[in-house]
């Protein structure tokens, strides 16, 4: 892991340290370092935050041939001879954010043409996925004294829900709630988004989505002890920058340069903008991460690549006057 500046001493502060990071999107190198620089204390974090899209969305079959096992990856032609050449190979697909699974040939061909037979396999590798993780961190931070909250994002399927809820994890489904933290803070989550191109289960009208936003807001005590992670980040903050699609979702292209705009969303804004929390945490637009202020609140998006074992991550710390320190961390 790497900072820009040490950040190695909690015992002479005072301040209470989030360590915050989003969108890994089943990408299980990504997930492993986010768990184990909180068990070894790697930021000297408070609490750890992580703001939303845990699933991935593709699956790719290793097929077994003649008791060998070929894929594609990335469209490289992958072979392996069983054993650990076999589990490197699912190591390498689950750390890039896709699900594998060993099967036929006449399987694989069968489920490229029944869609939903394909998206139930999806649903169930998702939900594998998820479990895994939270076993992982529920035996690793056993010992911490460093709690966990996430939540879903617009891309997680609602099935996952059932396995985040389950008693008995250390990681907290902080989704729709209003919860006390360390540092006499409180913590408002909402893992939902506005409209997308891409009819993600999690996302709702602008209205709506304001709505369910302000119902929470409601319930903070004080908004400048307080931090909104919402998924989706502010409309037209910087911190939503992304590629404009056209009607195939296809980015659009002028003068050999891809357009690009605001993606984020006016409810989640107008929310800030009424209540000024102490800090916004957002992810969702992987490219856009930094920080910025809206009013009084400062906002900030981790960014994500996680796809490429990147762990990106904010450090942030707050004390009794407000935010002493912001500080971008990777591993």
């Amino acid at each position: 892991m790497s900072t820009r500046r040490c950040c190695s001493r909690r015992s002479r502060r005072i301040s209470t340290r989030l360590y915050i990071a989003s969108d890994f999107h089943a990408a299980e190198k990504a997930w492993r370092k986010f768990v184990n620089a909180i068990r070894l204390d790697v930021y000297k974090a408070d609490a750890a935050l992580l703001a939303g899209d845990l699933t991935g969305k593709a699956i790719v079959p290793i097929v077994e041939r003649d008791g060998a096992y070929e894929t594609e990856l990335f469209g490289v032609h992958r072979t392996a001879r069983g054993g650990e050449e076999l589990a490197q190979l699912e190591r390498d697909i689950a750390d890039v954010g896709f699900y594998s699974f060993v099967t036929t040939g006449e399987e694989a061909e069968r489920l490229a043409g029944d869609e939903a037979e394909r998206d139930a396999l999806l649903h169930r590798l998702m939900n594998e996925r998820v479990e895994s993780w939270l076993e992982l961190a529920t035996e690793r931070l056993a010992d911490s004294q460093v709690p966990l909250y996430l939540m879903p994002g617009n891309d997680d399927d609602f099935g996952i829900d059932e396995v985040l809820d389950r008693d008995g994890w250390g990681p907290v489904n902080a989704d729709g709630k209003v919860l006390d933290i360390p540092g006499g803070l409180q913590l408002l989550a909402s893992g939902w988004s506005n409209l997308t191109p891409w009819k993600t289960p999690r996302e709702e009208t602008e209205e709506q989505l304001y709505e369910r936003l302000d119902g929470l807001a409601q319930q903070v005590r004080d908004p400048r002890r307080a931090v909104f992670m919402i998924h989706v980040p502010p409309h037209d903050s910087g911190l939503d920058t992304a590629p404009i699609l056209d009607e195939n979702l296809r980015p659009t292209v002028s003068a050999g340069d891809v357009l690009r705009g605001p993606v984020g969303s006016t409810a989640v804004r107008k929310v800030i903008e009424t209540y000024q929390p102490l800090l916004g945490v957002h992810g969702h637009i992987h490219e856009s991460g930094g920080e910025r202020k809206i009013g009084e609140t400062l906002c900030i998006n981790p960014g994500s690549e996680a796809y490429h074992g990147i762990l990106r991550g904010y450090l942030v710390d707050v004390g009794d006057e407000g935010i002493e320190l912001v500080q971008r961390v990777e591993g």
